[in-house]
């Protein structure tokens, strides 16, 4: 569980996997060339950050911030609930305190689902199994 709300942007480990999800997710909100990318399943849509590669945005009726922690918290947990100050160590919600549920589920879907060797990579790193992870030899 990450301490805070931005963990992953000081994680030492970051390199090793993580990283290369997160630029995926960047890439993918940047892939229609500053124009909303759908997110299937929800009524969201994606969009980049220019200004900070920690973010990508998300709207339905406001935009709001998806940055990588809340992102990595659901591949880690399966869950990224709102939450309050007191249940920041609660699995179930994100580190950002920010409902970020069904729309982390719909770009994990957009990048080619939960067995796609990035987010692999990112388990092991999350599990510390570094002997089973490719992108850890060395």
């Amino acid at each position: 569980m990450p301490p805070s709300n931005r963990y992953c942007r000081s994680c030492p480990h970051a390199a090793i996997a993580c990283d290369r999800l997160w630029q995926r997710v960047v890439d993918l909100a940047g892939s229609a060339g500053g124009l909303p990318v759908p997110l299937p399943g929800t009524r969201a849509v994606l969009f980049p950050n220019p200004g900070k590669a920690d973010f990508v945005r998300l709207q339905v009726n406001v935009r709001w911030n998806l940055t990588k922690e809340d992102f990595l918290h659901f591949i880690a947990t399966g869950h990224a609930r709102m939450g309050r100050k007191e249940q920041r160590h609660d699995p179930f919600v994100s580190p950002s305190l920010t409902r970020q549920e069904p729309y982390v589920g719909a770009i994990i879907g957009l990048l080619g689902g939960q067995d796609t060797p990035e987010i692999a990579a990112v388990r092991a790193v999350q599990k510390g199994c570094r002997d089973r992870n490719p992108y850890m030899a060395g």
